[in-house]
């Protein structure tokens, strides 16, 4: 319960400096903000909609916006999931296990450092294949092992560096040495694209 408190402070606390950290405050919005939302977003004008979408995406307060998104409900269902165990336990007479919630949240603190490893490893082996290793070893990790899964982890890593290196076309690490033993036109078109 405690801890749930304290995770929904601080998503509240993050989500009440938003809009003064990220410059969100100091944005000039046009007049006509709906047909500028629609002409962002390609539903106006078609060409170049892809273009439009990722120079949105670049932006100072996109990244902080999403994990907020994610952030505040996560902490609020969560205190309310806590809140309602707490009484549960305490209408039965139950002990609070606190230590359980202790260990588990510092359980998590395992796949923090997975990706801490992965953008330490990313300007090494490159997006593409850093990307693959992290997205196939993540389910395995969580218990996913079949050859289906590893095939299903494998498809959808490669999707996320077509849709945010080729598509979006955002700048990420990309691997020299294992393009180097790419042919000559394959290697122009990985590092492009991949």
């Amino acid at each position: 319960m405690h801890i749930s408190i304290v995770a929904a402070c601080l998503a509240l606390f993050f989500f009440a400096m938003f809009f003064t950290q990220t410059g969100w405050d100091n944005r000039k919005l046009p007049d006509g903000f709906a047909s500028y939302l629609a002409h962002q977003f390609g539903l106006i004008d078609l060409d170049g909609k892809v273009t439009r979408f990722g120079r949105i995406l670049k932006q100072s307060w996109v990244a902080p916006m999403f994990c907020l998104t994610v952030l505040v409900p996560a902490a609020l269902w969560n205190l309310r999931a806590s809140l309602k165990e707490h009484l549960w336990r305490k209408r039965f007479l139950l002990p609070t296990k606190s230590n359980f919630e202790v260990v588990k949240y510092i359980e998590a603190f395992e796949f923090v450092i997975y990706f801490i490893a992965y953008t330490m490893v990313a300007p090494i082996f490159g997006y593409l294949l850093a990307t693959v290793l992290l997205g196939v070893f993540l389910p395995w990790r969580l218990g996913y092992r079949g050859r289906l899964w590893l095939l299903r982890s494998f498809f959808c890593s490669v999707a996320v560096v077509i849709v945010f290196r080729t598509l979006l076309q955002i700048k990420t690490p990309v691997s020299i040495w294992l393009y180097d033993l790419m042919p000559t036109p394959l290697r122009g078109f990985l590092l492009t694209y991949f």
